[in-house]
């Protein structure tokens, strides 16, 4: 063997993380662009004609006009996407493909920090193609093309500041992700706990959060949107279905869809479930560990869109993703990632492609159910939220 081919090999064997870095990137890539030509009906009835509607007046001038129930701060997006070739469908899913990349480096950090992993070790890069190959990204980004992933993308990030201390810009960074998307608020009862019980940090970051949201909606101000409507795209959001669950599994579906007579009831126990989970959380007198946030961003999100009335099958989407980092935390509790992805992606598939559900909804509400109890059941066994319990390495 010459020296030149012993270097090579040196390398290969020396940078094992690179190749596989390189391996998960690539082949993700691949499996996107094989399903990036799928046209769902949001994109038909709703993106597709936004886009022609900005292309037609002006871009971002566009905006000022536009009748749409998306947050400026996609709006934006949509309006830059205008003054690019390519097709729009195309356009858009790359936006999925650049925050879900990012989302999955975010991941590798937060893995990487929390174990204290020198630079050798596998596990951020398995967290990594974790994100990059869980069905319900997929499906959500590459083949529905919808944006779910910004947001989520922002509240990762706010999680990553928040575990290593930097407390202004994780406020800051879920400020960007509530002016992307309502359903972010389901994070904001972290940060207040985070507030209680750790103590290091101001009350007067919460402000961030309403000032990133208007500093984020200004331009869109500025090119003549009235800020009344810039604000209103909130309350229409909550208002905007009137059913107490689209096509999703929830305690909803198990009882008749009569919205007006159960959906104020649904709201009071939303909020009992949620209030008296934190004021446990709150009260106990043992120290949370930083990445028990994570836990409770997840189980968060699985009580909300569970108890919530007019939750659909996008909503638990960030759990998703938490799960992956759940998985790292409790590795013997696996089956609670698969659970999760399999609960979303039984929603899906029959909007998707008019297919099932693969399991009756109110089973898989059942599972759901018990999914839930189970995952508060263990995080209070201990008085305290899941330890870490992964080897570093």
């Amino acid at each position: 063997m010459s020296r030149f081919e012993g270097k090579l090999l040196d390398f290969y064997q020396d940078n094992g993380q690179l190749w596989l870095f390189i391996f998960i990137t690539i082949s993700s890539l691949l499996l996107r662009n094989d399903l990036r030509i799928y046209n769902s009906t949001d994109f038909l009835h709703f993106l597709e004609p936004w886009g022609k509607f900005l292309e037609q007046n002006g871009g971002f001038k566009g905006i000022a006009t536009l009748d749409s129930d998306y947050n400026a701060a996609y709006l934006y997006i949509l309006a830059f996407l205008t003054y690019l070739p390519a097709s729009l469908l195309a356009k858009i899913k790359v936006v999925s493909f650049i925050f879900e990349y990012a989302t999955a480096i975010i991941v590798m950090l937060i893995i990487r920090n929390i174990f204290i992993l020198n630079k050798k070790s596998y596990l951020p890069y398995l967290g990594y193609g974790l994100v990059l190959f869980a069905p319900t990204l997929i499906l959500n980004g590459a083949v529905w093309g919808q944006c779910d992933i910004i947001h989520t993308f922002f509240i990762v990030l706010s999680l990553y500041l928040l575990i290593k201390n930097k407390y202004t810009l994780s406020f800051i960074s879920f400020g960007f992700a509530l002016a992307f998307k309502l359903q972010a608020i389901f994070f904001l009862p972290v940060l207040v706990l985070f507030y209680i019980k750790e103590r290091k940090f101001s009350g007067l970051n919460f402000l961030l959060i309403p000032l990133t949201i208007f500093v984020v909606f200004l331009p869109a101000w500025a090119l003549g949107k009235p800020i009344s409507d810039l604000f209103s795209v909130y309350f229409n959001q909550i208002g905007q279905y009137k059913s107490l669950v689209l096509n999703f599994s929830n305690i909803y579906s198990l009882i008749p869809d009569n919205y007006e007579y159960f959906h104020r009831s649904g709201i009071f126990i939303s909020f009992a479930v949620l209030i008296g989970f934190y004021v446990l959380l709150s009260s106990t007198k043992i120290k949370l560990k930083p990445a028990d946030y994570i836990s409770i961003a997840m189980i968060t999100v699985i009580i909300c869109t569970f108890f919530l009335p007019s939750m659909h099958e996008r909503y638990m989407f960030t759990a998703d993703i938490l799960a992956v980092l759940y998985f790292f935390l409790v590795p013997n509790q696996y089956f609670v990632p698969l659970l999760i992805w399999f609960i979303n992606v039984n929603a899906y598939y029959p909007f998707l492609f008019q297919f099932g559900p693969i399991i009756d909804f109110r089973i898989m509400a059942l599972v759901y159910l018990g999914l839930l109890v189970f995952l508060i059941m263990y995080t209070f066994k201990s008085k305290t939220i899941p330890q870490t319990s992964m080897e570093a390495g």
